[in-house]
């Protein structure tokens, strides 16, 4: 074993803290979007909050990440909502990896949650202040702390070095 490595430790379950985290940056980022739409136009902004929605509890949550998820089935823990309620949003569990349709389907959520509120963002600096700030804390949470932790290995997003 390389000395010089790190050895990030995998996640068993998360903290009260973590759940915070990730539930402020990431909720914060994709409302202060929703805000900069919705002061200008509601038809709009009603799209982005059904492409936030659906992107995540009925794309991410349901089909792709959670259902490889050992967090929830094995150590009943969960870093988007309460357990009990993850596993009413799962239609079935997956013990295969992604297929590339997948990672890029999981790949273009996130894409386009955040290129889509930006045409309205530049013209609210409050808004888009808030934006770059949630939004850079949550990717920042995700990639240098979340993904190095994560068990399902083939997340796109997922960094865990060595196991």
């Amino acid at each position: 074993m390389d000395n010089n490595k790190k050895h990030y430790h995998l996640a068993c379950d998360f903290s009260i803290g973590e759940q915070i985290y990730a539930q402020v940056t990431f909720h914060g980022w994709w409302i202060s979007g929703f805000i900069a739409i919705a002061l200008q136009n509601w038809i709009w902004a009603t799209l982005y909050f059904l492409i936030v929605a659906y992107g995540i509890l009925g794309i991410i949550q349901r089909y792709l990440t959670c259902p490889r998820c050992p967090h929830l089935y094995e150590h009943g823990s969960c870093l988007q909502l309460h357990p009990n309620i993850s596993k009413l949003v799962i239609k079935e569990k997956k013990n295969y990896p992604f297929s590339l349709n997948e990672k890029i389907l999981f790949v273009s959520v996130f894409v386009l949650i955040t290129i889509f509120p930006v045409y309205w963002l530049v013209s609210n600096h409050i808004a888009l202040a808030g934006f770059i700030l949630f939004g850079s804390m949550w990717y920042l949470g995700q990639f240098l702390y979340f993904c190095k932790r994560c068990r399902v290995f083939s997340c796109p997003f997922n960094r865990v070095k060595y196991v």
